[in-house]
């Protein structure tokens, strides 16, 4: 695994991204993944998953949500180091850990999760 930059995010989302974007890096811990590691776009519309290689060095799979399709959302965060946001679309189940504090992507990851706190899961 390469070391998770946020330089390396924006590479690998670059081709992807729509206006006004937010990116995180994840660990998917649904069955139906295409692979574990996997980096999540949003803006108030759409949900882009890119799930990613063994080494999180290449995009293998684009998987593209509609926000009003998003069912059954959870999202738990306490204590830990990781916030678990899970929900269904169109009868597939997913899951990731979001880790909240990671030292080389600065704020993203806590941008991304208070704004699917605030705009996603209350909504």
């Amino acid at each position: 695994m390469l070391l998770i930059t946020r330089k390396l995010i924006n590479r690998l989302s670059e081709p992807y991204k729509e206006a006004d974007m937010l990116a995180c890096y994840v660990t998917s811990q649904a069955i139906s993944s295409t692979t574990s590691r996997a980096i999540l776009l949003i803006n108030h519309d759409v949900l882009k998953i890119l799930f990613l290689n063994l080494f999180s060095s290449k995009v293998v799979q684009m998987v593209r949500i509609p926000l009003s399709d998003l069912e059954q959302q959870r999202l738990k965060s306490g204590v830990s180091l990781a916030s678990i946001w899970s929900f269904q679309s169109h009868g597939i189940h997913y899951r990731f850990s979001i880790i909240k504090k990671m030292l080389t992507l600065g704020s993203m990851q806590a941008e991304f999760l208070q704004f699917i706190d605030e705009h996603v899961v209350r909504a």
